[in-house]
């Protein structure tokens, strides 16, 4: 049975600071969280829409690479941020909001009410490793924190 949160991890746990989603949720199942559901993907695009199905509430956990931020920098972003972002490896993929897009029209009534992106700047998102640079390591504490905001409702827009 399905919780009413879902937090979900993007990235690749073999990639130095990609692996930062994958390690908010590993923090999290550390915790009891009722009515929480935690899961991780390396993934991208349509295959999201599933995912995030018969919940009430997503936060998507990720890296972010927008070197406008100093890396470490904890954002959290609405759907509505990723309207006009490219997102995936490949010309078949769509990007996030895009495929946010097509899942309220073809699911309507089973997408999520809140969906919510923490997502962290980082420095590498290309070096194979299992080590995440020293900025991204230290943002861990902030993001886990935020995304336990977000689950109680304290940073709401």
């Amino acid at each position: 049975m399905k919780g009413k949160t879902l937090v979900l991890g993007i990235g690749s746990p073999v990639v130095t600071d990609d692996a930062i989603g994958f390690r908010i949720v590993d923090r999290l199942r550390t915790m009891d969280l009722e009515n929480v559901d935690l899961e991780e993907a390396s993934t991208s695009g349509l295959d999201l829409i599933e995912m995030m199905l018969d919940y009430d509430l997503v936060i998507v956990v990720d890296a972010i690479v927008t070197t406008q931020y100093a890396p470490g920098t904890v954002m959290v972003l609405g759907e509505e941020s990723f309207h006009a972002t490219i997102h995936g490896t490949n010309p078949h993929e769509v990007n996030v909001g895009t495929a946010l897009e097509l899942g309220r029209k073809l699911e309507p009534e089973r997408m999520p009410k809140e969906i919510f992106f923490v997502a962290v700047e980082v420095n590498d998102v290309w070096t194979v490793g299992d080590t995440m640079t020293p900025e991204v390591e230290q943002a861990l504490p902030e993001a886990v924190q935020t995304v336990l905001d977000l689950i109680d409702g304290q940073h709401r827009t």
